[in-house]
């Protein structure tokens, strides 16, 4: 008892910095939710429904090839004989998804098994229920419900409709105002959704709710340069789809929103999908910094095709051999260029909005970059969302392709979701020198908590033809170790191709070299990406050390190898 008391109140402080940002009515939420978990309110009676008339089908999440259940890269069995909702020997995460219903809109399943699915939830899971009744939970639920009784042929059961209306009355008494952010906006989405479904009292009730919501929170999340305000890419994607399935309902029910929320949802549907196109890789999916993982979302390809039939946007033309683009996006932090074969995207933005930064790594100055189409240097992503090693590890600095001084994280990152002092960039730019050559510049403050504080800068010197200098410096003052981590992705090895000298190869072919000066020391660890939730591949670390006194600059450069030839290329 008197440890756990030490230990309590030595962590006083760090719960004090975490607590601090938040908002005064997120802690008045918080503690309400605590004295309170959950309002399950009296039942309201069914009202006549609305068949929706969208302008495209909607966008399919990722699916399995065969009938089953398959979340997080984790399969069960999707025979209704053997559902189970509480799903024993699963993660939290995973029984969540299952209580979402994303599956009903799977081709892989029999069409008789998911009204059985209904069927089966409305009997066993009462208002309340954990974890089938969280807000987020709820929210998801409703949207998928909706979707499906839209391409369902026949008649919606009228005990269907009681439950849809008595899920949204529910969700309208325990809206996530403790974590706002995109549980909000989830939230606001399937008011706005169920509003549109329902002709009622009730149904104007949602629909009010849900647009004053919704239009808040897209102002106040996606930023000015279309990034959306958590700065995960993945997190960013499911705001993309979001915005485009309200425009695809509200399409044909137009007159039942305000001018302004349809011209709003509109705008900034636009900038978010701009944003998006510009940080997609070269290879065609996102990047995965902070949390983010493949096959959450629909790929970026999905959802510009489901925009271009929602609201005919266009993406931009494929560049041409020889020809530069390149990513400008202050507000949110990425910097880059792509060519028609490479891509480099770098971050330096905030780690997320003060109030919520659940989603944040220590991935301040780090770069993701790839080479003839396909990634070379990687984020290691997330895995999931459990309080564990892996969890923390993701998270940390040495998990990113940046520099760790003296052994000290960028930002106080703990928990599952908590931080407590964040990194805050200083400066970030990235100017075209020309004839090909790039120059990123940026620094961050995360060392200035220490004693004496320090800076760290980072200099990147592009050629567009295959040659990356990175440059290091770290102010300040006394002894430091400068860490830098190059996290390489499943399928390329280093090798030692003499002193001061890796050799990047795939497949045993080389693809780039990497050099560091004498004074740097250069090892290979063995590291680990995750190539989603609940997956992850055994993977090359490269550590360059440097000490010394502060100031101190560490430096390496990336030249691209040809394959046919091993020469490299500039």
């Amino acid at each position: 008892m008197a440890t756990a008391m030490i230990s309590f109140l030595q962590r006083l402080p760090l719960y004090y910095r975490t607590v601090r940002p938040l908002r005064f009515t997120q802690l008045l939420a918080q503690a309400y939710r605590r004295l309170r978990p959950v309002s399950n309110p009296p039942a309201v009676a069914a009202e006549r429904c609305r068949m929706l008339r969208p302008v495209a089908p909607f966008c399919v999440q990722p699916e399995p090839e065969v009938a089953e259940f398959r979340f997080l890269n984790e399969a069960a069995s999707a025979d209704p004989a053997d559902l189970n909702w509480q799903a024993p020997g699963k993660t939290r995460l995973w029984r969540y998804n299952l209580h979402y219903f994303d599956y009903l809109l799977w081709g892989c399943l029999p069409a008789a098994w998911k009204d059985v699915y209904i069927e089966d939830w409305i009997r066993k899971n009462p208002p309340g229920t954990r974890t089938a009744w969280e807000p987020y939970t709820v929210s998801l639920r409703i949207v998928n419900w909706i979707k499906y009784f839209v391409v369902r042929p026949g008649e919606v059961p009228p005990h269907w409709q009681h439950s849809l209306i008595n899920q949204l009355h529910w969700l309208t008494h325990n809206l996530e105002h403790h974590i706002l952010a995109n549980h909000l906006l989830k939230n606001a989405k399937a008011l706005l959704l169920g509003g549109l479904w329902f002709a009622g009292a009730n149904g104007k009730r949602f629909l009010r709710l849900g647009e004053h919501y919704f239009i808040r929170e897209l102002r106040e999340q996606i930023l000015p340069d279309g990034g959306h305000f958590e700065r995960s890419p993945m997190y960013h994607a499911i705001v993309v789809e979001d915005c485009l399935d309200v425009l695809n309902c509200v399409h044909a029910e137009a007159g039942r929103l305000h001018p302004h929320s349809r011209e709003a949802i509109a705008t900034a549907t636009e900038r978010a999908l701009e944003f998006l196109d510009d940080i997609t890789a070269v290879d065609g999916q996102i990047p995965l910094f902070n949390d983010s993982a493949f096959g959450i979302t629909p790929p970026p390809a999905a959802l510009f095709a489901y925009a271009a039939a929602v609201c005919g946007y266009r993406r931009q033309p494929p560049l041409a051999a020889g020809e530069v683009y390149l990513v400008r996006r202050a507000r949110s932090g990425y910097f880059g260029y792509r060519t028609h074969s490479d891509s480099m995207l770098i971050d330096c933005g905030a780690i997320g909005p003060d109030y919520q930064p659940g989603h944040a790594h220590c991935d301040m100055l780090s770069f993701e970059l790839c080479i003839d189409g396909r990634r070379v240097i990687v984020d290691p992503g997330v895995h999931g969302y459990d309080e564990d090693e892996t969890r923390a590890y993701l998270r940390s600095t040495a998990a990113h392709n940046t520099v760790v001084l003296n052994g000290v994280e960028q930002s106080e990152v703990w928990g599952t979701f908590r931080v407590g002092r964040r990194a805050r960039p200083l400066d970030a730019g990235l100017q075209d020198l020309g004839n090909g050559r790039l120059e990123f510049s940026g620094s961050h403050d995360g060392y200035q908590r220490l004693e004496p504080p320090a800076t760290h800068q980072r200099l990147i010197e592009i050629d567009v033809a295959g040659r990356w200098v990175v440059r290091d410096t770290v102010t300040g003052q006394g002894p430091g170790e400068l860490l830098s981590y190059l996290h390489l992705a499943p399928e390329i090895t280093a090798r030692s191709a003499g002193p001061g000298l890796l050799r990047l190869e795939r497949d045993g072919q080389p693809v780039a070299d990497l050099h560091v000066p004498e004074a740097v020391e250069m090892s290979v660890a063995a590291g680990y990406v995750a190539t989603g939730f609940g997956r992850r591949e055994a993977a090359d670390v490269i550590v360059m050390r440097t000490h010394g006194l502060l100031p101190l600059t560490s430096t390496f450069r990336l030249e691209r190898v040809t394959p046919s030839t091993g020469t490299k290329s500039v």
